[in-house]
């Protein structure tokens, strides 16, 4: 049983230490990228074509870039959103703003209620739902141009709506709502990063001396020798391999030996 406590452990304790290795192998940098222009659009896809393209970001605020996702796009985020940018559109930063991302609400001012479109165009099989009067809408992305009322030019809102516990993704046209909030510019800026590394790599430039090594292999083989002595251990005492002490009898001032310490 003992034996099998301390195998136990032992494996665990690999297991432990090779989870950590991999873990820390897949680890990534991330980047606060910001939107320093007009027209940059947030993708669903790492495609420069029309039908990928989410909206258009907030000027000033930021993306968080989390990979290269080819040699156009960066793989972004914009609050729980995920999605890309493109590289020579946005320009990464290294430092944290303490606004990232914009914040605004409307409300939906349309008497009958407002339908929330997966596209921006006015098509019935296009719905996702259908949004009541004087409902505020809290999470707002960003805007985008699409089909029209006649003349007029409006863009349309990409906001996502909680409907029965379930969040729902999509474009209201802003001519039905009433934006309570402005956004703000954001004058926040750090040091610009030309070229981002996302791969964190576990390779030192400077190979380790021998003396490193040596402690290295020391440290690591040491806790082996006294896990292998431990489950021995008990086989070595069982066949008579490691003596038992004699122990003397003390009475008074004297000493009693036992008889067998004669044999």
């Amino acid at each position: 049983m003992k034996k099998n406590i301390i195998f136990f452990i032992v494996l665990a304790f690999f297991l432990n230490f090779y989870n950590i290795q991999i873990s820390s192998a897949n680890q990534k940098s991330t980047f606060y990228a910001k939107v320093e222009n007009d027209n940059i659009y947030f993708y669903s896809d790492p495609i420069d074509d029309q039908t990928s393209k989410l909206f258009i970001l907030p000027k000033s605020y930021f993306v968080l870039l989390t990979d290269n996702a080819n040699e156009t796009f960066y793989s972004a985020q914009y609050k729980d959103l995920y999605g890309y940018v493109k590289k020579n559109e946005v320009v990464p930063m290294n430092g944290i703003p303490q606004t990232p991302y914009a914040s605004a609400n409307f409300t939906i001012m349309d008497l009958d209620g407002l339908a929330m479109y997966a596209t921006p165009k006015f098509t019935n099989n296009n719905a996702l739902t259908k949004i009541e009067y004087q409902t505020i809408i809290s999470t707002y992305y960003g805007q985008m141009y699409g089909e029209n009322i006649p003349d007029l030019n409006e863009p349309w809102y990409y906001c996502k709506y909680n409907k029965d516990g379930t969040d729902l993704y999509g474009y209201v046209y802003s001519t039905f709502c009433y934006k309570e909030s402005s956004i703000q510019t954001n004058n926040e800026s750090f040091e610009i990063i030309t070229s981002p590394i996302f791969e964190i790599s576990i390779e030192s430039d400077t190979p380790l001396s021998e003396v490193a090594m040596a402690f290295i292999v020391i440290g690591v083989s040491l806790p082996c020798l006294l896990i292998i002595y431990l489950l021995i251990k008990p086989s070595l005492q069982k066949n008579g391999i490691t003596p038992k002490k004699k122990i003397k009898k003390r009475h008074g001032d004297y000493f009693e030996f036992d008889e067998n310490d004669l044999n």
